[in-house]
């Protein structure tokens, strides 16, 4: 069957509002300010830009006794901030080193920017040597959402919940995180409103609104038209089946960003028993006797603790989490004694840092008329209408499922397609992964002028393994992350990553594409002459080039039984050998999922919340 995809959808979103003038000027002056302020912004080294100690001797200042103290409110410790303030019976604070969201990250199509602001940490890798080779020092930046909200008020916001087989496989070792298991909480979660909807796996009711992409080019219909002569489907990928292809989900709201502090938040803040904190680092957990009992935190220059009767939930996230497990003496003895940290508990604290691994390089022309590109001021305008190329990430507008050379229920690749004119990618490319000027001239001078599909390959269950580590026992100074891609003794994940190049020239040979005219002109990367162009001997120098970790980490807090060597947390989120202390949040994943971190989190800080109360609310 031929798709025809929905364009009677769009009409409903573009009925004709009355949008002043004044708003679109509003918008576009944002985004002038926000574009020059970009430019003299620096990558930080450490957290000092942010947090100064006054009298780094002073004794702590006394902030407070609760029930419950939350470090990080990224997306679970969002979802746990207001779960476990809704009865009325618990006191919760909040702890958050960044700032509240605003106009500017409410716009998908700004995100790009946000990159070189403060509302990115500013991590970068340490320098590789299997990848990353194409971006400045051999690092790749890994942006983290700096902010109440967490990454969500700054990622791409798709909404790919993952594959049945991987949460069983998760729950066959941790009783309670199977499918059946976790599949309620991602209702819980969830206001969907999707076209493609497997009746059973969506939710109506939840503080998140999922929504389908508001922006639908023509491009879009010839990458699922591609599909379908593939032999693919087209579905609901959060549903009863993930292998095929469909146009993307994601965490929106009429076209503007539906973040974790708008979802879960916002609602709250108002409750007399939550405070939340903003400009808050926390820095140690305190913990007497093996029990957890309260957090220090830095504010205004000021170094402060408060105390909890019950429990201190971390959730900073796959970075930030082990960074102050470790500060706080939790964490492989060894290092721990080599910086002079007193050891508390010796546990595999981010020896397991794993991350999908994205080859964002195949960039194809086409012959797709640039005569009637909008203008940034009608761009904004859609946006406030609801549609356009500003309610999406990078233009991204499709994405598929699919596994080479073998048929598998669960996925190896993810597939996602976008288009743009060339210049306007630039900001991604330059900005958002630091590429050399070099390889980008081999890529964009081919296609200078012309509008462009990106098909971009990110496999799915990578081999290799990463760590994170303290660089000091200083909690201002950044921990050093080594993502340590194409690392696997055998290289099965270069071979992986050659099968999935494969697959994106089938794709883009497939007569839909063809009748659009697509080309791949690149250039050869400077640094892969010697190789015969797109052979594949040119193909490992150029994976290695430009693949980079696509900020999808996980694992440094691991969820497993006690008798699993490398797990940090057991199925309740609680820290083996530790009363009182939790992790709720991306680093207890405990391997690479087909699918997006986030909409994960969200479930687990919805089950999270669960775990906690039924221990508690009878007490």
């Amino acid at each position: 069957m031929k798709i025809v995809f929905c364009f009677l959808m769009l009409a409903l979103f573009t009925q004709a509002k009355d949008i002043p003038e004044e708003w679109v000027q509003y918008y576009l002056k944002l985004l002038e300010d926000f574009v020059a302020n970009s430019t003299k912004w620096d990558y930080p080294t450490d957290n000092r830009r942010f947090f100064q100690l006054i009298n780094e001797e002073a004794k702590p200042i006394h902030h407070g006794h609760y029930d419950f103290i939350i470090v990080g409110t990224g997306v679970a410790g969002s979802v746990l901030a207001n779960r476990l303030t809704e009865s009325g019976k618990f006191k919760v604070l909040a702890l958050e080193a960044g700032e509240r969201e605003s106009d500017f990250t409410d716009v998908p199509g700004f995100a790009a920017y946000l990159v070189r602001s403060d509302y990115n940490w500013g991590y970068k890798t340490i320098p590789q040597k299997t990848s990353c080779q194409g971006f400045k020092n051999k690092r790749c930046n890994y942006p983290r959402g700096r902010g109440v909200g967490g990454s969500s008020i700054v990622n791409f916001m798709m909404y790919v919940r993952g594959n049945k087989e991987d949460f069983n496989k998760w729950g066959s070792e941790n009783p309670g995180w199977d499918y059946e298991s976790v599949l309620p909480y991602f209702k819980k979660s969830e206001n969907a409103s999707l076209r493609l909807e497997d009746p059973g796996y969506h939710g109506h009711c939840g503080p998140l609104n999922v929504e389908d992409s508001r922006h639908y080019p023509n491009e879009a219909n010839v990458f699922l038209e591609a599909a379908q002569q593939r032999g693919r489907k087209i579905l609901d990928y959060n549903g009863k089946d993930q292998n095929g292809y469909s146009t993307l989900q994601l965490t929106s709201k009429e076209g503007r960003r539906c973040s974790a502090s708008k979802a879960y938040v916002k609602p709250a803040t108002k409750r007399k028993n939550l405070e939340l904190l903003d400009h808050a680092l926390g820095t140690k957990i305190l913990i007497k006797n093996r029990k957890a009992y309260g957090v220090e935190f830095i504010r205004n220059g000021k170094k402060f603790r408060a105390t909890a009767s019950k429990e201190v939930i971390i959730s900073g996230g796959t970075i930030n989490s082990p960074q102050i497990l470790m500060l706080s003496g939790i964490g492989p003895k060894e290092h721990l004694e080599e910086l002079g940290i007193p050891v508390v508990h010796d546990l595999p604290v981010g020896n397991s840092l794993a991350d999908h691994l994205v080859f964002p390089t195949l960039l194809f022309s086409t012959n797709t008329s640039t005569n009637n590109e909008p203008s940034i001021e009608e761009q904004i305008r859609n946006y406030l209408e609801g549609y356009g190329p500003l309610t999406t990430v990078m233009g991204v507008t499709g994405i598929g499922f699919e596994s080479p050379k073998k048929e598998s229920r669960n996925p190896r690749v993810e597939i996602t397609f976008s288009t743009a004119l060339l210049e306007q990618t630039s900001p991604f490319f330059l900005d958002f992964l630091e590429m050399t000027e070099d390889i980008w001239q081999a890529i964009s001078k081919p296609l200078a002028g012309k509008r462009i599909c990106i098909i971009m390959a990110i496999f799915l269950h990578p081999k290799s393994k990463g760590t994170l580590r303290l660089r000091t026992k200083d909690p201002l100074d950044f921990p050093d992350l080594d993502s340590n891609l194409y690392s696997d003794t055998n290289g099965d994940d270069m071979k992986e990553m050659l099968d999935i190049i494969e697959v994106i020239f089938e794709i883009s040979k497939t007569p839909a594409f063809q009748k659009i005219d697509t080309k791949y002109l690149s250039d050869p990367f400077p640094a892969c002459k010697d190789y015969e162009h797109l052979s594949s001997d040119y193909w490992r120098c150029a994976l290695k080039e430009t693949t980079y970790p696509i900020l999808h980490c996980i694992a440094t807090c691991k969820m497993g039984p006690i008798h699993d060597k490398s797990a940090v947390v057991d199925n309740k989120l609680k820290v083996h050998g530790i009363d009182g202390l939790r992790v709720a949040d991306a680093s207890v994943i405990p391997f690479p999922l087909a699918g997006h971190p986030t909409p994960v989190v969200y479930m687990i800080g919805e089950k999270a919340a669960d775990l906690i109360r039924a221990q508690y609310d009878d007490l």
